[in-house]
């Protein structure tokens, strides 16, 4: 019996000296991808920081540019709200006979961008 438990410990001992030995080579095999992840780790932290970077003059833009579309969509809304003013003004006048149609083509008035008024009243 002695003998066998001898045969038995000696095996184990074995057996954790390979499982020893093969952790120390699973280590030592491993240690290039630990460096890899590290420098992966690394780089994605800089393209973090880049992207940041980047993103905020975008974003600053893009709010400044969201703010000017809010203020053009109210500038429009003002004028078409105008112009169905005008245009039931006009059926008005026309149902009513005050306002008549004559045949024929009419001429054709100057149209003055925003730019050429502010020009004649900048002078």
């Amino acid at each position: 019996m002695d003998v066998a438990l001898a045969i038995f410990n000696i095996g184990v001992g074995l057996g954790v000296l390979a499982v020893g030995g093969a952790l120390v080579y699973l280590a030592w095999r491993t240690t290039p991808l630990i460096r890899e992840s590290r420098a992966l780790a690394a780089d994605l932290r800089r393209l973090t920081r880049a992207a940041d970077a980047e993103l905020r003059p975008i974003l600053a833009s893009t709010r400044e540019l969201t703010g000017n579309v809010e203020e053009l969509s109210e500038d429009v809304a003002v004028k078409l709200d105008r112009l169905s003013d005008l245009m039931n003004a006009l059926q008005q006048g026309l149902e009513r006979g005050t306002i008549t149609v004559a045949a024929g083509r009419p001429e054709r008035l100057p149209v003055e961008s925003r730019e050429t008024q502010g020009d004649a009243s900048d002078q």
